[in-house]
């Protein structure tokens, strides 16, 4: 039995009769193409299912791939071993991105027109057998669940799951816990220097399908009015953006076409620190609500706490902050949309198509004829295929659920560029264009507007930093700004030099903050649009820098004078206050999970908390107590009781006391400080009005509850 290495969190066991994948993370077929390692028999789901941004039990294109590229259909099944829930959730998440609602979902998700047509067109494209019947999961997909000793039996291979994330076969031992993040495996085509956003235009995320091993998948990244929408939620979405010079935190918007999981990744959006506009039709809503559930093991309900959900009524001009889209249904296996985005020049209008994944017309139209597509559905995307738009962006993966270049020959649009599609046949080189990645299409630019963007920009970011700030104050900041670009690696300040009279706040993309203690050089925080750069050297009277700031990604800064800033917190009394928020930010920046958040969360944490000194033996929480309030260890050390036996200790990180705060439950557990110790104690209210708004955090204590919840629940059954 060897053992191969193929990116951290993978790996793969192979005897020469089969092999077994430990981990599986977005675009793992892609890795494995260039590394020229060969498809495995078996997939094993991993405890920890998401970290750094990513999950890690994406088994969807993998079983396409093993039934439609391997040609595999009816001969062998692809195995999904793991423990009960993951295998269970996984098989339901497979069922929905492969065949659609039930009839029974489209009942659960409300009334519409189009949810007859739609079930329809997903049953006669659906997989059939050889007598015709519409295959079902079980008819690709065997499944394996570890037994109460944690064992599966594989013929003659024993895999035995050791701890978390760690397993043994035939006494081998496999650890797929790693530390460091996984990368995508193709070239981004990293942007050096910043990229001021277009008031209407886009950016090109990728082009490619979920098989196309050196592309992204397919996905724009659409700019209107300085402000950014994600055209479907790309694989290593981070990697994506920061390689554009964006920072996820910029994108305000999803619209999301379907959710194939070349197209619909948004795990990355439960670490946001505000609400995402959720754009599409409701059955698609419910769809990516409920594989985020499936994928996390949660509850659907649940995330649509996450987004704002603004409902697109197809075929109908949608106004959105001045944009018009117009959404339409394509033929495709599950529930997909496209659109026509819309926005006014003076008086002219200019018109954005992304048709959305598509059959080819040919195709189609066979469909009309057997009666399963609409004859006014036909029409209406072989008007969007042959009439003018700016820029025209039509689906030209070809093969059994993919449009066909040929279908855009009679466009009048101004530019064709294709997406899900990795090389253009030969013919239409000099027709058409690919959907690269790094491309930039710009529909309307303004110099001024663009300077008022990052003035309005500006304003927004220190009003939420400082929200009783007077429009004095405002004026008198605003006066005399700068917004200034920097390239990637560019040194925007650096340790030991003398300040000069300027701080930062960043408007677009990501720095890193470096400090060298004279032995070795630490990275100590990450700074993304929104925070403060430089601002503690002058309420410190520091009269050097302690630290370096390195443009990680392409920024934008906004710069302006640091003696009236610092007059700003004197008249208003905020020195002393801002003072103290920075060293409790600076707290919360050295452990998990505050040092994964941003600093405007951290700060908006430490400015709701107050800072407590506990002594040794003293009781903060009582086990039956109705008490409210929500705490972070910032020191020292707590034991943990239930029915007076000690389960936990709690040390520096570590978060209590949520089930009283958050859950609205009487206090489980008694919680006594083992030495001398400080905590943030944050209010009820506080703490869940922080959490309503952050993403982030709510994901975060969502995790903990369910965490705390099993561990108790564990507790309890043992006696």
């Amino acid at each position: 039995m060897k053992c191969i290495d193929v990116l951290p969190g993978v790996k793969i066991a192979d005897n020469g009769r089969i092999s077994i994948m430990f981990g599986c993370p977005p675009e793992i077929i892609k890795t494995l193409q260039v590394l020229d390692i060969s498809f495995p028999d078996y997939i094993v789901i991993p405890d920890t299912i998401y970290k750094y941004g990513v999950v890690q039990n994406s088994t969807e294109f993998p079983l396409y791939y093993f039934v439609f590229e391997l040609q595999n259909c009816f001969k062998k099944k692809l195995g999904i071993i793991g423990d009960l829930e993951s295998v269970s959730n996984n098989i339901e998440l497979l069922k929905l991105t492969l065949m659609g609602p039930s009839l029974d979902n489209y009942r659960e998700i409300g009334s519409n027109r189009f949810y007859n047509q739609l079930y329809k067109e997903a049953r006669y494209l659906s997989l059939k057998n050889e007598d015709g019947e519409e295959c079902a999961i079980k008819d690709f997909v065997d499944t394996y669940v570890f037994d109460d000793n944690g064992t599966i039996q594989i013929e003659d291979i024993t895999i035995k799951h050791e701890n978390d994330n760690v397993y043994s076969i035939n006494g081998i031992e496999i650890d797929i816990n790693f530390y460091e993040p996984q990368r995508p495996p193709y070239t981004l085509r990293t942007n050096y220097t910043p990229n001021v956003p277009f008031k209407f235009g886009v950016d090109i995320l990728g082009g490619g399908s979920g098989f196309t091993p050196r592309q992204p998948c397919s996905a724009l990244l659409l700019n209107y009015n300085s402000e950014f929408m994600l055209i479907d939620c790309v694989p290593y979405l981070d990697h994506s953006l920061n390689a554009r010079g964006i920072s996820k935190q910029q994108v305000g918007a999803l619209f999301l076409s379907h959710i194939h999981d070349d197209h619909c990744n948004m795990y990355p959006l439960l670490e946001m620190n505000d609400r995402v506009k959720f754009l599409g039709t409701k059955e698609i809503y419910w769809m990516a609500l409920r594989k985020l559930a499936l994928q996390t093991n949660g509850n659907p309900e649940y995330f649509d706490s996450f987004f704002d959900f603004v409902e697109l009524e197809p075929y109908k001009e949608n106004d959105f902050y001045g944009m018009s889209i117009i959404p339409h249904y394509t033929v495709h296996s599950i529930p997909t949309i496209g659109a026509t985005f819309k926005m006014k020049d003076r008086e002219i209008i200019k018109r954005l198509c992304f048709v959305g994944d598509n059959k080819s017309l040919e195709n189609i139209a066979q469909m009309v004829d057997e009666g399963i597509v609409s004859e006014k559905k036909y029409q209406y995307l072989e008007r969007v295929y042959s009439r003018r738009f700016d820029i025209l962006f039509p689906d030209g993966g070809m093969g059994l659920l993919h449009g066909d270049p040929v279908d855009s020959l009679n466009s009048k649009s101004d530019s064709v560029v294709f997406m899900h599609l990795e090389k253009l046949p030969a013919k239409f080189d000099a027709t058409f264009s690919l959907a690269q990645v790094g491309k930039r299409y710009n529909l309307i630019e303004s110099n001024q507007h663009m300077y008022h963007a990052f003035t309005v920009q500006t304003i927004q970011l220190i009003q939420q930093a400082f929200p009783n700030i007077s429009y004095n104050w405002i004026t008198a900041i605003m006066n005399d700004v700068r917004f200034i670009g920097y390239n990637i690696d560019d040194i925007i300040l650096k340790q030991g030099e003398e300040r000069r009279g300027a701080i930062y706040i960043i408007l677009s993309g990501r720095c890193r903050v470096k400090q060298h203690d004279g032995e070795i050089l630490k990275e100590i925080a990450l700074k993304e649009v929104g925070d403060f750069i430089g601002e503690m050297a002058i309420i410190k009277n520091n009269d050097h820098r302690t630290a370096s700031v390195v443009a990680e990604t392409p920024v934008i800064l906004c710069q302006f004078d640091e003696k009236l800033f610092y007059h700003f917190l004197e008249e208003n009394n905020l020195v002393e206050s801002t003072k103290n928020m920075w060293i409790q930010r600076s707290e919360l920046d050295t452990f998990l999970p505050f040092s994964d958040f941003s600093d405007s969360l951290n700060e908006e944490i430490s400015r709701a908390s107050v800072r407590r000194k506990i002594e040794p033996g003293f009781v903060i929480i009582r086990e039956g107590d109705n008490s409210t309030s929500f705490y972070i260890v910032v020191k020292g050390l707590f034991s943990v009781e239930i029915d007076g036996e000690k389960i936990n200790v709690l040390k520096k990180g570590d978060i209590f006391g949520e089930f009283g705060s958050i859950s609205e439950l009487m206090r489980t557990a008694t919680v006594t400080s083992l030495e001398e110790s400080i905590v943030l104690e944050i209010p009820k209210n506080e703490i869940n009005r922080i959490i309503e708004s952050t993403p982030a955090l709510n994901f975060f204590i969502h995790r903990l509850l369910k965490k705390r919840a099993d561990s108790i629940n564990w507790t309890k059954n043992k006696k």
